[in-house]
C-alpha cells in the first residue's frame, strides 16, 4: 500500500523519450518509486531489484558523477528508474529483474565507468528474496535455488547463472551473481543504514536495509522489562522445566525457526508443550486445521502434552521468548512471528507484518488470538505497525495480562 499519492510530475518521468542528467529522480520520488514496485510484486506475484552505486562526492554535478550517470542513463530500459536514493548514492529501480540480472546491469555500468572513472562500489538490493537456514545459520539466497537463470530484460541482464560462493575483490567488481545479495524491505524510507557500505564481498550472509528498526525508547522498554520479567518468572519457569522433564520424554526447551524483520529467520525458544515428533506428525493433522489462511491451529491438538496443555492455557509456554526479547530477535509488543514456512505462504499483501521487529504479545494475542481469521490477525498487526508509540506498546501490556489471567482464545 503507497503511503504517499505519486504525483503527475512524478508519473510524467515515467516514460521519457530521452533521458537527460536533470531527469533524474529526487531521493523522495526513488522512494515512492520502491513502495510502488513492493506493492506491485505482492500483488502480481513478480519481484524486481535495486542497484545502488557510491558516489564519493555529495556534489552530484561532480565530472565524475555526471558521467556516471549518463552511463546508467544510456543503458536503461524506458520501464526503468533512475535517481537519487540520497545524496551519496545513485540508484536503479529494475522492474521484473532477479539478483543475477541485476548484477549483471551493475556489472556492465561498472565496465564501463571505469574507461575514464575509478570502478563504482555497486549494491543490489531484490524484492522479494527468502531467507532459510543452513545448517543452523541464516545465509544468503546466493547459490541456492532462488538464483536461477535470468530471463533477458533488454538491458543486458540475462542469461546469467550465479556460482553463489559470496566471493569478490571488496571494488565492486564481479561476474553473474559472485556477491551475496541482500533483501530489500518495502518502505525503507529511513535512508539508507550503514550495512550499505559494506563491501559486497563481506555480505555473503545477509545484511538487511533495517526498514524500521527498533526507536531507542522501544529498545529500552524491551531491555528493561525482558530482565525484570526473567528475574520476576524465574521460580514459575523453573517448575515449569521441572514439570515437563518428569512428565515426557525430550528436551525442556522447543527451538524453531521464526521469521523476523524482514522474513530473516531466527531461532525461538518455548517450553515444549507437544511430543517430540510433533512436527512430523503436523502433514498427518493438515487436514483438521482450524485457522484459515498459512497458520496452522487445532482445538485440543493430540500432540500436546498434559503439562503442555496448562502451560499454553497460561501463556507459561511463551517466558523463555524473553530471551529472545533480550537478544533483539523480538520486542515485547509486535506482531506475533510465524514459522518460516507459514510466513513464506502468506499473500503478499500480508507481508506487511515483517516490516517490524516479531512481538511477545500484540493486539491479536489481547484481542483475537484463535478467534479470528487470519486476513483479521494480520489487520491488526498492520494497524498497530500504523500506530506504533510508547502509549500504545503499554496499553498493549497492561491488556496482555487480564487477557492471559483470562484465557481469552487460548489453546
Amino acid at each position: 500500500m503507497l503511503t504517499r499519492p505519486i504525483t503527475s510530475d512524478f508519473n510524467a518521468r515515467r516514460l521519457p523519450r530521452k533521458r537527460s542528467y536533470q531527469s533524474l529522480l529526487t531521493p523522495e520520488q526513488m522512494h515512492i518509486a520502491v513502495e510502488r514496485e513492493s506493492a506491485r510484486a505482492d500483488r502480481a506475484g513478480g519481484e524486481f531489484a535495486l542497484v545502488l552505486m557510491r558516489v564519493k562526492r555529495k556534489d552530484h554535478n561532480a565530472l565524475s558523477t555526471v558521467r556516471l550517470a549518463k552511463t546508467v542513463l544510456g543503458r536503461v530500459r524506458a520501464t526503468d528508474d533512475v535517481g537519487w536514493y540520497d545524496e551519496n548514492h545513485l540508484g536503479v529501480i529494475l522492474p521484473d529483474t532477479n539478483a543475477t540480472g541485476a548484477w549483471r546491469f551493475a556489472d556492465q555500468i561498472c565496465a564501463m565507468a571505469s574507461r575514464k572513472l575509478p570502478r563504482p562500489l555497486c549494491s543490489v538490493y531484490t524484492y522479494p528474496t527468502k531467507w532459510f537456514v543452513d545448517n543452523g545459520d541464516v545465509t544468503s539466497p546466493i547459490g541456492r535455488d532462488e538464483l536461477k537463470e535470468s530471463n533477458g530484460n533488454g538491458n543486458g541482464n540475462g542469461n546469467g547463472h550465479s556460482n553463489g560462493n559470496g566471493n569478490g575483490n571488496g571494488n565492486g567488481h564481479s561476474t553473474g551473481g559472485r556477491y551475496g545479495v541482500r533483501n530489500l524491505i518495502p518502505y525503507f524510507l529511513d535512508g539508507v543504514q550503514s550495512g550499505l557500505e559494506t563491501p559486497p564481498n563481506a555480505v555473503h550472509r545477509l545484511e538487511m536495509l533495517l526498514v524500521r528498526p527498533l526507536p531507542l525508547w522501544k529498545r529500552t522498554l524491551d531491555v528493561l522489562g525482558a530482565a525484570v520479567g526473567l528475574v520476576i518468572a524465574a521460580p514459575v519457569m523453573a517448575a515449569a522445566a521441572l514439570a515437563i522433564k518428569l512428565t515426557s520424554k525430550g528436551p525442556v526447551v522447543f527451538r524453531q525457526n521464526r521469521a523476523g524483520l524482514g522474513g530473516k529467520p531466527f531461532t525461538i525458544y518455548k517450553f515444549r508443550t507437544m511430543v517430540v515428533d510433533a512436527e512430523a506428525k503436523k502433514v498427518q493433522l493438515k487436514a483438521k486445521n482450524e485457522q484459515d489462511g498459512p497458520a496452522f491451529k487445532i482445538k485440543d491438538d493430540p500432540r500436546v502434552t498434559r503439562v503442555g496443555k496448562l502451560l499454553r492455557k497460561t501463556s507459561i509456554d511463551e517466558l523463555p521468548q524473553l530471551w529472545n526479547v533480550l537478544k533483539g530477535d523480538m520486542t515485547l509488543v509486535g506482531p506475533r512471528p510465524l514459522p518460516v514456512s507459514e510466513s513464506e505462504a502468506c499473500e503478499g499483501w500480508q507481508r506487511r507484518r515483517l516490516d517490524v521487529t516479531p512481538g511477545l504479545t500484540c493486539i491479536w494475542q489481547v484481542k483475537g488470538r484463535s478467534r479470528v481469521s487470519f486476513a483479521e490477525w494480520v489487520r491488526m498487526d498492520v494497524a498497530y505497525i500504523r500506530r506504533r508509540t510508547l502509549f500504545n506498546d503499554l496499553r498493549i501490556l497492561a491488556q496482555t495480562i487480564p487477557a492471559v489471567l483470562l484465557r481469552r482464545g487460548a489453546r
